[in-house]
């Protein structure tokens, strides 16, 4: 009989190594203590009849003075399918030397749990070829394989985990050239809802180039200003960096939006990602919408800024008759004195200029009147830089007559030098809408002593207009909504109630200001503060 052994050029230590377990059964005890966990010597002649080591037993938690050398011994133990596994790799093992005699197989240990071993074997032959003995080696792997299955376990939780997740979830690893520059990634794992997504079977993508199976990740992105997904992954890889990215994907069958969260793994990177195509279309929409709504509240704007200055013009021609009434008296008593004189034949030419310069005065401070009227209406449809105080006086001159009727005293505060910058005219009609409601307040007491005071100041880089009246002052709960639109304390005939509501659109929209009212007690005090 011989072992079907390799022994050309044996080394010398490897040959002596031979002799001496030939001629020493304490070294072929050693080896076997050392390095197997049992070991088998099975007579292929007499099947029944096999030596088995006293490790052997060991292993299985039995005494091996218990056991016979038998075949059907190890038989009984053995899982019945890990023993068809083994006995086909025997029967190809006997019929060729070449095919290896290697497989892990499960026993029963004597207390039920399994026990797992690598089982090897190599066929004693003769000289023909003929095998007659079976040499076999055991050793206990199942600490590795409990691990191994720990490990399965685990993983096929986190599969499950990954696989019920509403987000896809792929895993890619770097693909470097030989300068170690990463030209592609290579997948490595792939989720359930990925794979619908992107309508490929896992098994389809692991161990593929994304450039082969979505090349679409290669070609720049207008939703990421011109670069390509493949160009953020590197970024991630390379920085360490995560990125949450949201565009707009039209290729590899894919038309959809997505939003997508990257992080570095290993030498690679993990991606998180869901269809958000819906939420966007919703978005765009409501951005849609809201531009029109804006636009719209926009031309409302503009209207109730129209009806404001058209409610205003009943105001002003009252203001301009009042204006006019003086005038028009001297005009009248000029005529008739005109007249007389004619009649009786006494106008000497210097009282003829004379009334000539009175009717001119008179006729010219109309006009003037008419033009400053005329030039509250004036749209302004630029900003422009102007004197505060300037404003003030030309509002003033508006108001005077009216204000000398209701028998108003005016007090006037103002800062030289305070200059602004916006619209000229848009803030002559907020003084005179705040100076007109404080002389309709007045009106309505009956104190003797009536003002309104227009004071203007900086304060830090701030300007400030005041403008102050002695009335009765405004409740509280119509301080609170006295800004409103069409609120008014007046009548319908009266009031609008756009006056001060378009005033607080024109300071904070048109000026960048603020407008505010403080009126729980004597003075009610508007307070108009502007950037410098």
């Amino acid at each position: 009989m011989k072992i079907d052994m390799n022994t050309t050029q044996q080394h010398y230590l490897q040959k002596e190594l031979y002799e001496l377990i030939q001629n020493d059964t304490s070294i072929f005890e050693f080896l076997q203590e050392g390095s197997l966990d049992g070991v088998w010597y099975w007579d292929l002649e007499d099947g029944e009849n096999e030596w088995m080591s006293p490790k052997f037993w060991e292993l299985f938690g039995y005494d091996p003075s218990t056991k016979e050398h038998l075949a059907s011994s190890w038989q009984d133990i053995i899982f019945k399918e890990d023993f068809q596994k083994a006995k086909e790799n025997f029967d190809k093992h006997l019929q060729d030397p070449n095919h290896p005699y290697d497989q892990i197989v499960r026993y029963k240990h004597k207390d039920g749990h399994t026990v797992w071993v690598r089982c090897r074997g190599i066929a004693v032959r003769d000289e023909l070829g003929k095998p007659l003995r079976m040499l076999g080696a055991h050793n206990d792997i199942t600490e590795q394989k409990e691990l191994e299955q720990k490990y399965l376990q685990k993983s096929q939780a986190l599969k499950a985990i990954l696989d019920s997740s509403l987000d896809g979830i792929m895993a890619l690893e770097s693909l470097r050239d030989g300068s170690g520059e990463i030209v592609d990634f290579v997948w490595t794992m792939s989720n359930k809802k990925s794979c619908e997504i992107v309508d490929i079977q896992e098994k389809d993508l692991l161990g593929q180039r994304l450039s082969k199976m979505m090349p679409g990740n290669f070609t720049p992105l207008e939703t990421l200003e011109g670069k390509t997904l493949f160009d953020h992954y590197k970024e991630v890889v390379i920085s360490g960096k995560s990125k949450v990215l949201e565009f707009y994907f039209e290729h590899d069958n894919l038309q959809e939006w997505f939003e997508n969260k990257t992080v570095k793994y290993g030498d690679g990177f993990v991606v998180t990602f869901s269809l958000i195509t819906k939420q966007k279309e919703l978005q765009l929409h409501l951005e849609k919408r809201v531009k029109q709504e804006v636009e719209k509240n926009e031309q409302n704007q503009r209207i109730l800024f129209q009806q404001s200055k058209l409610a205003e013009m009943g105001t002003m021609l009252h203001m301009i008759a009042h204006q006019w009434r003086q005038p028009l008296n001297v005009l009248l008593l000029l005529f008739n004195s005109l007249i007389k004189k004619s009649q009786k034949n006494s106008l000497s030419w210097d009282e003829k200029n004379d009334l000539k310069e009175s009717f001119f005065n008179q006729i010219d401070y109309m006009s003037k009147t008419i033009d400053d009227f005329s030039s509250f209406f004036k749209p302004s449809y630029e900003k422009s830089t102007f004197e505060i105080c300037d404003v003030v006086d030309e509002t003033i001159s508006l108001l005077q007559a009216t204000l000398r009727k209701e028998r108003i005293d005016l007090q006037i505060d103002c800062q030289q030098s305070l200059e602004c910058f916006g619209y000229k005219n848009e803030l002559k009609q907020v003084l005179l809408n705040l100076m007109n409601n404080e002389k309709d307040s007045l009106s309505q007491v009956s104190q003797k002593e009536k003002y309104i005071k227009i004071s203007t100041y900086k304060q830090n880089q701030t300007l400030c207009i005041e403008i102050e009246d002695n009335g009765e002052g405004i409740k509280k709960k119509i301080v609170e909504n006295i800004f409103d639109p069409y609120f008014s304390t007046k009548t319908e005939k009266n009031g609008t109630g756009l006056g001060l509501y378009m005033s607080k659109v024109i300071i904070q929209e048109h000026m960048d200001g603020t407008l505010s009212i403080e009126s729980t007690k004597q003075p009610t005090r508007f307070l108009i503060s502007l950037k410098n």
